[in-house]
């Protein structure tokens, strides 16, 4: 009586408990064939096996207060849901963005600054937290003054007697282009040309051009100055703003926000 034919899959396992080896054609479905995404190698001899597999890429670095990773230079830790590390929350190491867009709603930064957006914050190596209160108004006496001149000046004073620091912004006009670095929406033809700060509260006295205290020149500033002219006038009687301003030492940045300044001898 004939015997049953083995069919080839009992053969291979056959031959694999034996310790021999199967070469199997590529495309089949079995181990090194298409699709597969793990390969081994072994010494033959019972010894240590190595693995590889294919498609992965590198896993993100994390950092924050439990990783106790840090980030690179060029790199800022991205925090879910912008907690900030809080309650040891771990982020993730993002490259910072190169080029940010020119709007300025304002944020803080989990360094409790003020930034004009998230792009802003990220590009200085910090992300975003969820937490405002570094925008809210402090303790600070806001006045404008009008300038008349070669060119015509509209001076926005920010003065915080708590801190002996006076903000002083200047809008001239007429002038055609703005100062690189400075993009502040204001009515045409008037422009920011500069922004400053000093050490001394009272050099924040409406009227003051020339400032006394040690000034520390801004390298730019985005948001907008807004008024309307009255009809008959040609000047503002008041105005609002909404601005961040960038120093080159602490406080890097100081924020501008305020409605119905009025303008010392505006309104004409």
């Amino acid at each position: 009586m004939r015997q049953p034919f083995l069919g080839s899959a009992l053969f291979v396992l056959l031959l694999a408990a034996c310790g021999g080896s199967v070469d199997t054609p590529p495309g089949s479905g079995g181990a090194g064939g298409a699709g597969g995404a793990t390969s081994s190698t072994s010494d033959g001899a019972g010894g240590a096996t190595s693995s590889t597999s294919g498609g992965g890429g590198e896993a993100p670095v994390a950092c924050g207060a439990r990783s106790g990773g840090t980030c690179g230079a060029e790199e800022f830790c991205d925090f879910p849901d912008d907690s900030c590390g809080t309650f040891d929350t771990v982020g993730e190491c993002s490259a910072r963005p190169e080029v940010c867009p020119a709007d300025c709603p304002g944020v803080c930064g989990c360094d409790g600054q003020p930034y004009c957006n998230a792009c802003a914050a990220q590009g200085a190596g910090v992300d975003v937290s969820k937490d405002t209160s570094c925008m809210k108004p402090v303790a600070a006496d806001y006045a404008a003054s009008y300038w008349p001149g070669g060119l015509d000046h509209i001076i926005v004073y920010k003065a915080d007697p708590e801190a002996n620091r006076c903000v002083m912004l200047f809008a001239d006009s007429p002038v055609e282009e703005a100062r690189e670095g400075f993009d502040v929406t204001l009515p045409t033809p008037w422009v920011v040309s500069r922004v400053e700060r000093t050490d001394r509260a009272a050099d924040c006295t409406p009227g003051t051009i020339s400032p006394t205290g040690k000034a520390v020149n801004a390298t730019g500033a985005a948001g907008e100055l807004t008024w309307d002219i009255t009809t008959g006038t040609a000047l503002p009687c008041s105005l609002g703003l909404n601005v961040t301003v960038t120093f080159p030492d602490e406080p890097a940045t100081v924020v501008l926000r305020a409605t119905d300044v009025e303008v010392e001898g505006g309104c004409r």
